[in-house]
């Protein structure tokens, strides 16, 4: 695939970032006018389902994602609304991001000689170190400090390289771009590289097919995700299958929203929140998502830190447990009704975005996902093999000895350690690769 600068002739290849280098803006296109969407019909559901407005690729790394759930909404019900919640905590690694990790990870596979990179605070990380680990090829992830311990035990369990950078997602895309160049990584950070985003957009196309919306309700962080679904109805006007764009509606954290904020014409904060999937302070991608939402007709919504809760209970009695970030949707929702703002006979889609199995932050900082006491047992190991019992007396806590062979188990189970050697009735233990990179990423 390549891409010509319109205003002064650039041509990108491997990798396609937002704007050229002279400031131009970049768009991936297709032959529109050869797509046969009755052709989607007889594949099987997924990203790959839309291969004719995807990049070609040498190898598609697939772990199913993509064709996800579309649920009706008894919430919507009884709000009076047809609400239909589209339900991506279904896809592999609990999260959209897949959609994107697939397309980038298949596409860069010829031009990542040593492996793949992404910035990103949680779900594009832990996307890109189960593709990387599909293909063979190593994972770089460069999150900030504020992430859910959920994610980081994910991430680390899937085997990336974890290097902690800044204290929001945006911080870190420089330096992922830098690490890149300097150790022949192929960068998929979509505020570096646009192809990835070429399989977020697939959402669209699963909506057109299942329900064509009036309306797309989307929680909004670095506004890749809302760009993304819009370039994908964009896309579905062009090759003659709908009329016009559903209304985007962009929903952030009242806390972070530099987005929504640039929408409705009020002053921004950037400040840490509960949902720190959307804590994105200087969002490099927010023109595009502000373009989406004003050229499909549609608005924002702030949501505060006292409504993420019933958000996620609400989401959680119609069987699907989100995130906080996922669950903003829910009391933008709410508010929009009060406002009158939809029609009764609107087919609203709101897009669950992540699982809250990745993990609560306790005062928006990471916990260590094991607890304390398996982290000094870690670090213990760090330093050489040891068995049961000296590591007992080298804890030097008030436990129970039996309780260290229990903590032993768990790690285990978990991949963090394993059976070294035996001696006699010992059984000496020593930290696994994983086990090292989840210090390495706690900087222990």
């Amino acid at each position: 695939m390549k891409v010509r600068c319109p205003s002064c002739g650039l041509v990108y290849s491997s990798t396609i970032p937002p704007l050229c280098q002279c400031g131009e803006r970049l768009a991936i296109r297709y032959e529109y006018d050869g797509v046969e969407p009755k052709l989607w019909k007889g594949r099987r559901p997924g990203v790959w389902r839309y291969m004719e407005l995807l990049p070609d690729v040498p190898e598609i790394v697939s772990l199913s994602e993509g064709g996800t759930p579309l649920l009706k909404s008894r919430f919507g019900e009884k709000l009076g609304l047809n609400v239909f919640l589209k339900d991506e905590t279904r896809n592999p690694t609990g999260s959209f991001r897949d959609r994107l990790a697939t397309v980038a990870v298949s596409y860069g596979l010829p031009h990542a000689k040593n492996g793949f990179v992404v910035a990103s605070n949680g779900n594009a990380a832990a996307s890109l170190a189960a593709y990387a680990s599909r293909a063979g090829k190593e994972a770089y992830a460069v999150i900030p400090r504020f992430i859910e311990s959920g994610k980081l035990s994910q991430i680390a369990s899937l085997g990336a390289r974890i290097i902690r950078y800044g204290e929001s997602v945006d911080e870190g895309v420089s330096y992922a771009s830098g690490l890149a160049e300097g150790k022949g990584l192929y960068d998929i950070t979509p505020e570096n590289n646009m192809i990835g985003l070429e399989g977020q957009k697939t959402i669209a196309f699963e909506l057109w097919e299942e329900l064509n919306p009036t309306h797309v309700v989307v929680p909004t962080g670095s506004g890749s995700n809302i760009y993304s679904i819009y370039k994908g109805f964009s896309e579905l006007k062009e090759i003659g299958v709908i009329d016009e764009l559903p209304k985007l509606i962009a929903v952030q954290a009242e806390k972070c929203s530099p987005i929504a904020s640039e929408v409705l014409g009020i002053e921004p904060r950037v400040e840490p929140t509960k949902a720190l999937a959307l804590y994105v302070k200087n969002p490099l991608m927010k023109e595009l998502a502000v373009e989406a939402v004003t050229k499909s007709r549609g608005t924002a919504v702030v949501v505060g830190e006292d409504e993420l809760d019933l958000g996620q209970k609400t989401l959680a009695k119609e069987g699907i447990f989100a995130e906080y970030a996922s669950s903003v949707v829910i009391p933008a929702l709410m508010a929009l009704r009060e406002e009158g703002y939809f029609e009764r006979d609107d087919r609203i889609a709101v897009i669950v975005t992540s699982s809250g199995l990745k993990g609560q932050c306790e005062e928006s900082r990471e916990r260590f996902p094991v607890g304390s006491t398996k982290l000094e047992i870690l670090k213990l190991l760090r330093d050489g093999e040891m068995y049961g019992y000296e590591i007992w007396e080298a804890l030097k806590k008030p436990l129970r000895y039996q309780a260290i062979y229990q903590h032993l188990r768990e790690l285990e189970s978990m991949g963090l350690i394993e059976e070294s050697r035996h001696r006699g009735r010992r059984v000496y233990y020593r930290l696994t690769e994983r086990g090292r990179l989840l210090l390495e990423g706690l900087g222990d």
